[in-house]
């Protein structure tokens, strides 16, 4: 079971969870954090914050690629 702890996001962050196979067959995950620019002409802001990848086990295939919002409720 893995554990994600995100801090220091501002208000109007959105936190994401993309899964993908590289080139190499690993199956790859990274979280990202983005945000709208100051204007509608701005393109959006991307950090990507942490990128793991491995070799699935003997037998087993990565899945389709999938990106998921992650809802990160206020802290109590």
């Amino acid at each position: 079971m893995a554990a994600l702890v995100l801090t220091g996001c501002a208000n109007d962050d959105e936190i994401f969870v993309s899964n993908f196979s590289d080139s190499h067959g690993r199956a790859c995950t990274f979280v990202y954090t983005a945000r709208e620019g100051e204007s509608w002409t701005s393109s959006r802001d991307v950090d990507v914050s942490q990128l793991d990848c491995e070799y699935p086990p003997a037998g087993r295939t990565p899945g389709p690629p999938r990106t998921t919002h992650l809802d990160v409720g206020p802290a109590e």
